[in-house]
Order: structure tokens, then C-alpha cells, then sequence
């Protein structure tokens, strides 16, 4: 174990599942990805901020990798980054994090509609160094588009989208989200009596999937493989209630259900 029992992210940084970070990249041919049938990389976690703090666990066999936690994605997987990405350091601290005006949340995720949906991410710019450490045999960019978004991370998955437009303030994943802030009370009610409940960045959300509403008349939400779209919101309720049944608690063990949260400080209780 290094002396350093701490790092902070240079830029922008990818969390994998797994310690063979190098394995997701290139494949049998060099340019390929490790993708399930689904066309995701899912060994990606999130996106690490730039100037998050880390604590290193372990230093691993395979080359440049560490095991890691960090306060940021309090989630129970085993962490795993490339140490090309931080700067280690003597001493732990808290990034500071503030929660951008409900008016500039909505128009940073509304900047995003068609955006790519990426698996794991909530830095819609990509990373650009990723290519370079791991690099394609095969010049870069004579990949397929797709294929060059996802090697770089150029995207957001749902729950992504929201923090990377509330700049890390909200729960990362949507096993939090769906206890996050308060609950509005939905259950027994119709779409319309919902619709005339919601504000402006309530979550419509279960274990898996999270839609943000802009208005009374339009969500939007990051899903495989339409990436960010904006929806009429009665349509989209109408069609997750084919699915599952309004309520105002998850039930883990019950019925599909979703529930809606209101969770900005701004926001009329």
C-alpha cells in the first residue's frame, strides 16, 4: 500500500466493477467493446467528477488499476479506476457541491436531448483521455460513431442525466432516487389527477429507471437506445402505467410499482 492513502480525480473519471479495466477495451480485433446483448458496457459505473476526493484501498495486480471508495457513490460494488486519471494525496476532504437554480437544472437537461444514452454515464462530453490510455487498433476515428461515444463515455444513462445537470448534488443511482426528497401523494389517482400534482423537476421513478418532469405537459428522460428525449408527460404516464401501478411508497416485495419525489429545496411543498 502506497503512502498515499488518498487521491483526488484530475478530470473527470471512469468507476468500473471490474479490476481488468484494459478488458473493456479493444477485444479480440483491437476496436471492439465489451458489450452485453444490449449494446452496454456494464462494467461502468459512473463518472467520477473532477476534483473528487478517494480513498485507495488496494493497489491490484493488473496494471495501474486501484480498488477504491469515495463518499460520491456510497453504492456496495467493488470500485475500480485507472491511477491515470488522479493525483494522490496526504489528506481526505469533501468536494464541495453546490445545487444549481431549478431553472438552470432544466435547461442544462433540456441542452441535452439527443444526447447518446451511455450505460454508467453522467459526463455528457466524453473523456477524452480514455481513448489514448486505452487506446483502438484502428485510428480512433474511423470508428463507428457509436462506437467511439462509447469508448469515451459520451453520454448519460437516466439517473446520469439528472446529476450531471444538478452537478452531482442528487443520488447517483435510482435505488436512492426512489427515497429521495418527499413523496407526492399519487397513489389510486389518474393520469390527470397526477399531472395537476407535479412541479417542475419532481422524479418519476422506481428501482431502474428515473423520468424528470419538466412541466405539467412534458418529461424528460435518458433510455436505451432513443438516448435524451423529451415526451408529452400524459403519454409517457400513460404508458408506465401499463407497466406499473401509481403509489407513494416502493414496495420491494409487491407489485411494479413507481412513485413520484420532490426533492429540490425551491420547489412548493
Amino acid at each position: 500500500m502506497s503512502q498515499h492513502a488518498f487521491a483526488t480525480t484530475r478530470f473527470p473519471t471512469p468507476v468500473f466493477n471490474t479490476p481488468v479495466i484494459s478488458s473493456c477495451f479493444g477485444g479480440k480485433n483491437g476496436d471492439e467493446l465489451s458489450l452485453d446483448d444490449q449494446g452496454l458496457m456494464r462494467s461502468v459505473e459512473t463518472i467520477l467528477f473532477a476534483g473528487t476526493s478517494i480513498e485507495l484501498l488496494q493497489k491490484m495486480q493488473q496494471p495501474y488499476v486501484w480498488k477504491i471508495q469515495t463518499r460520491e457513490y456510497p453504492y456496495p460494488n467493488d470500485l475500480f479506476i485507472d491511477e491515470r486519471f488522479i493525483e494522490k494525496i496526504n489528506f481526505d476532504y469533501k468536494r464541495e457541491i453546490k445545487l444549481p437554480s431549478m431553472a438552470l437544472i432544466l435547461k442544462t437537461m433540456q441542452e441535452l436531448e439527443k444526447t447518446r444514452y451511455i450505460w454508467g454515464g453522467n459526463w455528457p462530453h466524453g473523456i477524452d483521455p480514455l481513448p489514448n490510455i486505452y487506446p483502438s487498433k484502428s485510428h480512433f476515428h474511423q470508428l463507428h460513431p457509436l462506437i467511439q461515444d462509447i469508448w469515451s463515455l459520451r453520454g448519460v444513462d437516466c439517473s446520469g442525466l439528472l446529476y450531471y445537470a444538478t452537478n452531482g448534488w442528487t443520488p447517483r443511482n435510482t435505488s436512492s432516487l426512489i427515497e429521495f426528497g418527499k413523496s407526492v401523494d399519487i397513489e389510486g389517482k389518474s393520469i390527470l389527477s397526477i399531472l395537476q400534482k407535479v412541479q417542475p423537476l419532481d422524479l418519476i421513478v422506481w428501482r431502474g429507471h428515473v423520468v424528470c418532469i419538466i412541466d405539467q405537459h412534458t418529461t424528460i428522460e435518458s433510455k436505451s437506445p432513443e438516448g435524451v428525449v423529451k415526451l408529452n408527460a400524459y403519454d409517457r404516464l400513460y404508458e408506465i402505467i401499463q407497466e406499473r401501478t401509481p403509489s407513494n411508497h416502493i414496495d420491494p416485495g409487491g407489485q411494479p410499482t413507481f412513485v413520484i419525489r420532490r426533492w429540490h429545496p425551491d420547489a412548493i411543498v
